[in-house]
């Protein structure tokens, strides 16, 4: 199942975990037996701001406040942008971002990506992501004493293959020589299940980045965590926060807007803004919020319970009574399991239940957005794993497995919907049961064999080999090194 996840990376090369964001990145590594960021080397902060000063001749990453010297421009925010062409942009990326990077339509660039226009000239996207991790590799070598050669690097769910490429093209401009590209929500799910480790639950990762908003659903359990669902917002972010506290108080500048809103993560109001004010400024995007959230359930046949658009959900003052129903409910449920020992109970459309809410990516720290969330799904927010932390944790644990420094009895898997299906789809044309696929994995070199197969094969292909499975067929393919296999059945 690993193979589904994971890059063979080589066993002496040090190894890191990456989570590039819109606003701030940081790096982690695997060391005494946990993940740990990576401080920086200027000022040993812990996170670095995804900030570059543009020249005509150079680019160097900077802090939001820095100086600029003559013919030198800041630029920010590209991520949302990143590896796309004209006509997906134009749907991709909305109208105020891209009158604010200026972008153009791609016509002059190589790979037809869109690229920041700006006074000193054109910028593309992967030039200042490769700026950004060369940074924090810099950081990484400061502080180990040995530069990085592999890496998983977390983008968020909703990135298309292109935007992934682009990334993966810049880790590589900037000296790294083995890449995995891994979705945010999972790898934040890697780190929110192997801080659980109890019985099954469904957790609702909600990634709130710099620039985009990523929702999923997350089955975890034992050593594996199966993704469910996801949705999202391609044009939600804090920088969308950061202008609402513009729209309270409009003297002020970006850079103000945004120490504003991170001060009012830890005290009530400032000078000019309050809490209350930012929270009916934001109403609209709390709103979209709710949304994803709200799609993810429905991909996900879940219920949320404090959803007022429900018709299920009670009002809050009967919570209390509905913890009294749900535990007479499971007294009578272990009852009829004693009686029918081998009965089977399947629930009803949509009637499980977000159990956890695992909160990611910086802008989540705002209490309006932690107050919308708990209340729209009855639970309460724990800080379990820091928003700040958790893709870059995570990514430093799917680094670690990758080298085969983990034994097969304590790694964590994540395993995609998609990936899931597939393995489903495998177990069902080999007569194995669900719970005989770990042994199988281990005992099995046809299953190895398979995977390794799988992984030569674009999403695309694979929903084609699916859909062929499914009516009894079988088909030949060919992998990236030229190589033809086997008749794959599914």
């Amino acid at each position: 199942m690993r193979n589904l996840l994971a890059i063979i990376a080589s066993a002496k090369a040090l190894s890191i975990g990456i989570d590039l964001g819109t606003s701030t990145s940081c790096c982690a590594v695997y060391r005494n037996g946990a993940p740990e960021l990576v401080p920086r080397r200027v000022d040993g902060k812990l996170l670095t701001p995804s900030v570059c000063v543009v020249s005509s001749d150079s680019i160097r990453l900077a802090e939001p406040l820095t100086t600029l010297n003559d013919n030198e421009v800041l630029v920010t925010s590209w991520k949302r942008a990143i590896g796309l062409d004209k006509a997906t942009a134009a749907w991709r990326v909305e109208e105020p971002t891209k009158k604010r990077l200026r972008l153009d339509d791609g016509s002059t660039d190589e790979d037809s990506y869109v690229g920041v226009m700006t006074t000193v000239g054109r910028v593309k996207p992967v030039d200042l992501s490769s700026c950004v991790l060369d940074s924090l590799l810099t950081d990484c070598e400061t502080f180990l004493g040995e530069r990085p050669k592999n890496a998983v690097i977390g983008v968020p769910a909703c990135f298309l293959p292109s935007q992934r490429r682009a990334t993966e093209a810049a880790a590589y401009k900037a000296g790294l020589q083995k890449v995995q590209i891994a979705n945010e929500p999972e790898l934040a799910a890697r780190a929110h299940g192997t801080s659980q480790k109890n019985d099954e639950r469904l957790a609702m990762v909600f990634d709130l980045g710099g620039g985009t908003l990523d929702v999923s659903l997350v089955d975890v359990g034992g050593r594996t965590a199966e993704v469910i669902s996801t949705a999202g917002d391609l044009n939600l972010g804090g920088d969308d926060f950061t202008r609402a506290v513009i729209d309270v108080d409009p003297s002020l500048t970006i850079s103000e807007a945004e120490r504003v809103k991170i001060e009012l993560t830890t005290q009530k109001n400032t000078d000019t803004v309050t809490r209350s004010d930012l929270e009916k400024a934001s109403s609209i995007l709390l709103e979209r919020c709710c949304d994803a959230a709200r799609e993810a359930c429905v991909l996900g046949d879940a219920r949320l319970e404090g959803d007022e658009l429900s018709d299920e959900a009670p009002p809050a003052s009967t919570r209390a009574k509905r913890r009294k129903q749900a535990k007479q409910s499971q007294r009578a449920l272990d009852d009829l399991r004693k009686a029918a020992p081998n009965i089977k109970i399947v629930p009803q459309q949509g009637s499980r239940t977000v159990d956890d809410l695992v909160l990611v990516g910086a802008a989540t720290k705002m209490p309006c957005v932690q107050k919308c969330l708990s209340k729209l799904t009855g639970v309460p927010y724990r800080k379990a794993v820091d928003p700040d932390r958790a893709v870059a944790f995570g990514a430093a644990l799917q680094a670690r497995a990758n080298d085969g420094e983990v034994a097969a009895e304590d790694d964590f898997v994540v395993v995609g919907a998609f990936q899931a299906e597939v393995l489903r789809h495998f177990a069902q044309a080999n007569s194995v049961d669900d719970e005989d696929l770990g042994a199988l994995e281990d005992e099995d070199d046809d299953f190895e064999a398979y995977l390794e197969d799988l992984d030569e094969v674009d999403d695309e292909e694979f929903e084609r080999l699916l859909a062929l499975a499914e009516e009894g067929e079988e088909e030949e393919f060919v992998d990236i090194d030229g190589e033809e296999f086997d008749k794959l059945g599914l």
